[in-house]
């Protein structure tokens, strides 16, 4: 039976079986799992990979949790890389207006000649 022993109503057909494609949050209202809580200095609770996929969750992904009534509610925190990686340019748009032979600003200069300040292999 579906949400018990960690089985999920996502296989199969029917209303709460995963979509295939793309990710449609709208389609997850039917979603149904099971899942432990671990201890680890807080709570943790394993997001079913059925789940992950119909939300397009990826490890790392930041979540706002909120009580309602005796319910928790996750949400995803859309990520600015998310919405980068959404933009299209084309090379002449990236390149427009560079110019190779043009002179460093004294602040490019100053970057470019700095010593590493991390782990960056030069």
């Amino acid at each position: 039976m579906p949400g018990t022993k960690g089985e999920t109503a996502a296989t199969g057909s029917g209303p709460l079986a995963a979509p295939s494609g793309a990710p449609d949050p709208a389609n997850a209202e039917g979603f149904l799992a099971a899942a432990k809580l671990k201890k680890t200095g807080s709570l943790v609770m394993t997001v079913p990979a059925a789940a992950q996929n119909m939300l397009g969750l990826a490890e790392g992904q930041e979540m706002v949790a909120s009580v309602k009534g005796a319910q928790i509610v996750a949400e995803p925190i859309p990520t600015p890389e998310k919405a980068i990686s959404q933009l299209k340019y084309t090379l002449d748009e990236l390149v427009a207006g560079y110019k190779a032979d043009g002179a460093f600003t004294e602040d490019e200069r100053a970057w470019m000649d700095a010593p590493p300040a991390g782990r960056e292999v030069c």
